[in-house]
């Protein structure tokens, strides 16, 4: 069962810190109107009868949770990468950390839709999170290769 991660601190000197609260891929997901977060269809694999293969969307999920004095804006990366280190794909820009109630995190968050995504062959590859420069969590994603058979 795919589960939240919560596997990194980013710590400052002023001993605040961001930490990766959320990160999965999934089917979709949205914002309701008041502010949920919903997701559908949660994954780690991909099923595909030849390579390289073509996946036609998910989305990547990311919410961190951030002290409330750690307003402002982040420099975020997500990287999916194969095992061997290649690199498949690149998204990087700014995330803002909306200003908090003293006392509670923010958790701003990150839908990423991503269409056409090409696997060259089958195995193991992994969306990087880096916030700041500094690593913050890996989501693995299977990617193998489907049983031939007859269709029933």
């Amino acid at each position: 069962m795919p589960q939240a991660l919560c596997v990194a601190t980013l710590t400052h000197t002023t001993n605040a810190t961001v930490e990766v609260d959320l990160a999965v891929i999934a089917d979709a997901a949205n914002v309701s109107q008041e502010g949920k977060l919903n997701i559908l269809g949660v994954f780690d694999t991909i099923w595909a009868r030849e390579f390289p293969c073509r996946h036609g969307a998910m989305v990547f999920i990311l919410r961190v949770r951030a002290d409330f004095t750690e307003q402002g804006s982040r420099q975020l990366q997500v990287r999916l990468m194969d095992a061997d280190g290649a690199q498949l794909f690149k998204a990087e820009g700014p995330l803002q950390v909306p200003a908090g109630v003293p006392g509670r995190a923010a958790k701003p968050h990150l839908i990423m839709g991503l269409s056409g995504i090409s696997f060259p062959k089958p195995g193991d590859y992994s969306f990087e999170v880096i916030v700041d420069g500094h690593h913050m969590t890996s989501v693995p994603l299977y990617v193998m290769e489907a049983p031939q058979g007859p269709v029933a």
